[in-house]
């Protein structure tokens, strides 16, 4: 999706111009979720151009990121969101045990 171009889908996230992507900038990954459905869906670009480190660091770093502008939005401290989002990795990890059988898409 192009800055300033009609979104893509409902639901999308919304990139406009100021958040000043660097030319040789790429996406890695596209989350959704379907409360309806009670599930999640995840989509991982071609690994040419990624490692599995640059992942879990840029998972990381969404993390802290996500924490930060909940508690922006909301009463919660940033401290206590980032514990929140921690334990929800903590029980999907528990809930997928050491072989995730999820589909590989």
């Amino acid at each position: 999706m192009g800055f300033g171009k009609k979104l893509e889908h409902p639901g999308a996230v919304a990139l406009d111009e100021r958040f000043g992507l660097p030319r040789d900038a790429f996406e890695l990954a596209r989350f959704w979720v379907s409360p309806e459905a009670a599930r999640s869906y995840v989509l991982i670009g071609y690994q040419e151009r990624w490692t599995p480190e640059l992942l879990g660091a840029l998972l990381v770093e969404s993390v802290h990121t996500a924490a930060a502008a909940y508690a922006a939005r909301t009463n919660m401290s940033e401290g206590d969101a980032l514990q929140r989002i921690w334990h929800g990795f903590d029980d999907e990890r528990e809930r997928l045990g050491p072989e995730p059988s999820k589909e590989i898409e």
